[in-house]
């Protein structure tokens, strides 16, 4: 009898549909002659909730079987770049009620629901980073070779 072959998956939804369902699959990642490597326009450092929540992401980390230091920089990644809607959070809230996703781990509820995301859940640091650490570890469970910049290059298209 020949063994099951594992699906290679390149297109986004299908990546997704494996995660969300925990199937088996390869994500193919080629280096991008076109990515830029410089500096983001606007990065806060004194906006990251990295040191905040250390204690959560090594905990969340171990439990899933992740490197505490890839949660760590997708968490900072997304905290520096994305802290605008820290702002003024009711403001925008009330202004744009559809807001997709939700700091620390910048997660998008609507996107993930089918594992049992929710906003209210989201906005509870415990399952934000959880969740957010469940995803890094199935993404990470699906790559050859894994590596914090091949992981964080699908994350960061979810």
């Amino acid at each position: 009898m020949e063994a099951a072959t594992i699906p290679i998956i390149n297109n986004e939804l299908e990546r997704k549909k494996s995660i969300i369902e925990n199937t088996p699959a390869i994500f193919e990642i080629k280096a991008n002659p076109n990515a830029i490597s410089s500096k983001p326009l606007i990065e806060l450092h004194s906006q990251s909730e990295v040191v905040r929540w250390r204690g959560l992401i090594i905990s969340s980390a171990q439990k899933h079987k992740v490197e505490s230091k890839l949660a760590m920089a997708i968490m900072y990644m997304e905290t520096t770049h994305g802290w605008y809607d820290n702002m003024y959070p009711d403001f925008l809230e009330k202004r744009f009620p559809m807001r997709k996703s939700i700091l620390p781990m910048n997660i998008y509820y609507s996107y993930w629901k089918k594992l049992g995301i929710t906003k209210e859940l989201l906005n509870c640091p415990h399952y934000n980073i959880d969740f957010g650490i469940i995803i890094l570890a199935r993404i990470q469970a699906r790559i050859k070779k894994p590596t914090i910049a091949k992981i964080a290059s699908i994350y960061i298209t979810f």
